[in-house]
């Protein structure tokens, strides 16, 4: 299977580029895998999705590379599908095969559209990337199925990397805060503060930030939403971090203002340590399906004929 590909097809860069090309490829088996054919339009349309998907336009300097990782592709491809055909696998994670098109799309800067596009210009249909992605996702049903009750996981090993993982796991803390924001005054600054902070007593803090403060946030009464802890300021965090829900801070003297801080809400988003636990065992269990599936594709290497024609 690994053999180097020696044919050379005279008018394949024609045909990469032609838009007729399809009319005029003879669609000629070019290689056989065990009972699945490969034809010359096959590889054609492989190396036209390479080129796609990794944003690298075929020319004569790249062209022998690309249809050799074609070529490896398809027959990796058609082995798979013995094997799953072999097997009568049809299902899989429907949800892994929209993360794979979208990281499709998303690795050449482009939306779902976009790339449908760019493969109808290219003359591919939309489903041969489907097709490409289900034979893997199937494979990958096959694999967990012939294999899953052979997980062993070395639990000490795996409880180290939880620990690890916690320790570097800092907690999160929001405030959801409003503030009235006004021009620092030497003159007249603390009758205008005691006016605002009388103004908040008996009219509320909305209709004082309404009032008073030269903050856009006034427009929506002060409220300047949810905020992380890291990114306040440290005279703002030392000021509003021992307040109660609904208390006022104090005057919080800035570079040339004065900000006054409503602490409305706090959230801390603690370390969920079963969601980190369930997530380093799902990822330490997709590592041994790793190996079974290599060693599984390993297998059928040595047995599964591949002619070239």
């Amino acid at each position: 299977m690994k053999k180097t590909i020696n044919f050379i097809f005279v008018t394949l860069f024609f045909l990469l580029h032609s838009p007729f090309a399809h009319s005029i490829i003879k669609n000629s088996v070019i290689i056989s895998v065990g009972n699945l054919p490969i034809t010359q339009l096959d590889l054609v349309k492989e190396m036209r999705l390479i080129s796609i998907l990794t944003n690298n336009k075929i020319d004569n300097s790249n062209k022998e590379q690309i249809k050799a990782i074609a070529v490896q592709a398809l027959i990796k491809r058609k082995v798979k599908e013995i094997e799953v055909n072999k097997f009568n696998i049809h299902e899989y994670n429907k949800r892994d095969l929209e993360n794979l098109i979208s990281n499709a799309y998303q690795n050449i800067g482009t939306d779902e559209n976009g790339l449908k596009n760019i493969m109808r210009k290219n003359n591919l249909n939309f489903n041969d990337l489907k097709k490409k992605f289900e034979v893997d996702l199937k494979w990958n049903t096959l694999i967990f199925q012939l294999y899953k009750n052979r997980i062993v996981l070395n639990m000490s090993e795996v409880e180290e990397k939880i620990n690890s993982t916690v320790e570097n796991i800092q907690e999160k803390r929001r405030y959801l805060l409003s503030e009235i924001e006004i021009e620092q005054k030497k003159e007249d600054e603390k009758i205008i503060l005691d006016e605002i902070y009388k103004s908040i007593s008996d009219e509320g803090f909305e209709k004082t930030a309404k009032k008073f403060s030269i903050s856009d946030s006034s427009e929506y009464g002060g409220n300047i939403g949810w905020i992380e802890e890291k990114n306040l300021s440290g005279k703002i965090f030392q000021s509003i971090k021992d307040l109660k829900t609904d208390a006022v801070s104090k005057p919080i003297y800035l570079e040339n203002t004065i900000v006054i801080i409503k602490k409305v809400g706090e959230k801390v988003f603690e370390k969920d340590i079963e969601k980190i636990k369930n997530r380093i065992v799902v990822q330490e269990k997709n590592k041994k399906l790793q190996m079974f599936s290599k060693s599984h594709f390993s297998n059928l290497e040595k047995i599964i004929q591949v002619n070239f024609l």
